[in-house]
């Protein structure tokens, strides 16, 4: 049902012209009126209690609460970051004290409104409940998002205000719906220096916790999410740098989805994977969105990098996935993690780790045929002396079909579909990548079957 409701609206959504988008999501960027409800200090960091002004919701003003923080005694305009919860979250003190210490300028804002999972939220507005994240009805201009974004990106006008603040080094980091509300928001605002997206995607209705929700709707609702409110319309227009951070087995944004988002966007851009983590912000990966913020806000510099170069066969045996790996100073560890089965269930997946022999410049993985059953989905995470990784996209290994019922092994392009591989892949033993339409997973024969083009036509 899923897969014909997503053919239909591809086909819609060019009936909508991109004039109405940008009108339902425009707001005025010149000025936010703002007061200070409180002021005081905590271990050397300065604390506002602040609420500026933002989108109208059916009529009414709406206010957005935020704690504005930065160190105390600051003689330079520091960068500033804008922190942007998930669903059922709020403006943490403590979580802005982190960010402040480290020398930046933070505002963390309750997003709009209340909701079932918000009793604590200082903002007014629409509340943040799941019906109004997915509201497709015609009146678009109360979708949650649609608030969302305004609050995030008049949040970025009071940061321009702030007289400790340099304009010209804002970033933006958003976990979940924060993650979405970054994506749209980056997509649109051109003020953003740099800009972290944990766990959100583009394309939601084709693979997220939500999809009861999105199976339940018209093809003329789901035209309207596709062609105005999904993250999708806005991933080729991402204005500033961006990290893309996620856990393997995240059940809110699946995979293939997240990994689709990615592959659209154009800006300077890295992927971080976290094998078998849900939908979890842990530590770690805190240290790596700062110094994310660190090279792109204050010191400059660049995360290491991994390029995936053609896999191989050695002997009857054995895979070999090599990749290459740098970094600015060196890189400490390469590891490939892999995980087995037929491709679907992305949540409760289990990833294992392989590590790779170094030579040349070159990190060298080696994989028995006997894990490929029917196939193995895989990806490698390059971390640097600094604690910043970069991971590649996800592939798959597996055995396919040729035209004559012959088999060899294939490597697909980062995997953005559930059960279905996207052209091009490399056949082990051709030269080149071939660009056939599609590689269909067969759930009878448990294999997948390459697609001839039509030669017809």
């Amino acid at each position: 049902m899923l897969l014909t409701l997503m053919v239909l609206t591809a086909a819609q959504v060019s009936a909508f012209p991109s004039k109405e988008l940008k009108t339902l999501w425009d707001i005025p960027l010149s000025h936010v009126n703002s007061h200070t409800a409180k002021v005081y200090n905590r271990e050397g960091i300065h604390v506002e209690e602040v609420y500026y002004q933002s989108r109208s919701y059916q009529g009414e003003p709406v206010k957005i609460f935020g704690y504005f923080c930065f160190p105390a005694g600051a003689r330079h305009k520091l960068p500033a970051i804008l922190l942007v919860h998930g669903g059922g979250g709020s403006a943490h003190l403590g979580r802005t004290l982190d960010w402040a210490r480290r020398g930046y300028a933070v505002l963390t804002i309750d997003l709009p409104g209340r909701g079932d999972q918000r009793w604590c939220s200082r903002s007014t507005g629409p509340d943040m409940d799941v019906p109004n994240l997915l509201l497709t009805k015609t009146n678009l201009q109360d979708n949650y998002l649609v608030h969302a974004v305004a609050a995030a990106r008049n949040g970025i006008t009071y940061l321009t205000q702030r007289k400790e603040v340099d304009p010209e080094r804002i970033g933006m980091v958003g976990l979940s719906w924060g993650g979405v509300i970054t994506l749209l928001t980056n997509g649109q605002d051109k003020r953003l220096k740099t800009a972290i997206n944990v766990f959100g995607a583009g394309y939601i209705p084709e693979g997220c916790t939500w999809q009861d929700r999105f199976n339940v709707k018209t093809h003329e609702e789901l035209a309207r999410w596709y062609s105005y409110l999904d993250p999708k319309n806005f991933l080729k227009t991402q204005h500033a740098s961006i990290l893309f951070i996620t856990g393997t087995n995240d059940h809110c944004y699946y995979l293939p989805t997240f990994q689709k988002s990615y592959d659209e966007v154009t800006v300077p851009k890295k992927l971080v994977l976290i094998p078998n983590l849900r939908h979890r912000f842990l530590p770690y990966m805190q240290r790596i969105a700062w110094n994310w913020l660190d090279n792109k806000l204050k010191y400059g510099g660049s995360f290491p990098e991994a390029k995936l170069l053609p896999v191989f066969e050695k002997g009857e045996s054995k895979l070999i996935v090599p990749v290459i790996a740098n970094a600015a100073s060196y890189v400490t560890k390469a590891t490939l993690y892999y995980t087995q089965g037929e491709p679907s269930r992305w949540t409760k997946r289990y990833w294992e780790s392989i590590d790779g022999h170094f030579e040349d410049g070159i990190y060298y993985f080696g994989i028995p045929k006997s894990l490929i059953r029917p196939e193995m989905m895989f990806y490698v995470s390059v971390k640097d002396n600094h604690g910043s990784v970069t991971s590649t996209p996800i592939r798959s290994i597996f055995k396919v079909k040729m035209f004559r019922g012959e088999e060899t092994y294939a490597v697909s392009s980062p995997i953005q579909q559930i059960n279905i591989h996207e052209p091009p892949l490399q056949l082990l033993g051709f030269i080149k990548n071939l660009e056939f339409p599609k590689v269909f997973f067969s759930k009878e024969t448990k294999s997948y079957h390459l697609v001839l083009p039509d030669l017809k036509s």
